[in-house]
């Protein structure tokens, strides 16, 4: 990496709220295929959405594509999803991309940073700038509900003081308590 690349991603990460974002990241380990929501911020656009699911993919245009998934109430409803693409805005770290969403004649954008990696590739936290809307993912599609409170724990150590909800996830259901 040049260090053109490094005194701008040091500039990106100073200038945004909460932890640094972690990197360099391999873009295929993360942005790309089916990701499992475990954990997240409660918000009113997700409530009493269970089930969900984030995919990657990538456009001919090489953007990453997302299709994010959910099943309000219960797992044979139908599919909630909303679908965009997004920018890596930190090449060479690649752990913050800014997605732009199709939802009807909106363009809503969201950042997302990528804050704790699994090594191998099983799990990754991601949150908006300034920590305060934060998502916890793993690959495996309902890990037992002691690995997400373990997870929960590490975002707890980066900092993350808000309200955490335990999703429930095909062969579990929704933890009652938060972590």
């Amino acid at each position: 990496m040049t260090s053109l690349a490094i005194g701008a991603a040091l500039l990106l990460a100073a200038a945004t709220p909460g932890p640094p974002a972690v990197g360099p990241i391999a873009p295929d380990v993360v942005y790309s295929g089916a990701w499992h929501e475990q954990a997240r911020t409660p918000a009113g656009l997700t409530k009493g959405c269970e089930w969900a699911v984030t995919a990657y993919g990538r456009d001919d245009k090489g953007r990453i594509t997302v299709h994010e998934s959910c099943h309000p109430g219960r797992q044979d409803a139908a599919e909630r999803a909303i679908e965009g693409s997004g920018e890596v805005r930190d090449p060479g770290l690649n752990a913050t991309v800014l997605f732009r969403y199709r939802l009807g004649p909106l363009r809503p954008t969201r950042e997302m940073r990528i804050i704790a990696i699994d090594p191998d590739g099983a799990w990754y936290i991601s949150a908006e700038p300034g920590i305060e809307h934060v998502y916890v993912f793993t690959r495996e599609t309902a890990p037992p509900v002691e690995t997400v409170r373990g997870l929960a724990k590490r975002l707890r150590d980066l900092g993350y003081r808000g309200a955490l909800e335990i999703l429930a996830t095909p062969g579990r259901d929704r933890a009652s308590e938060t972590p």
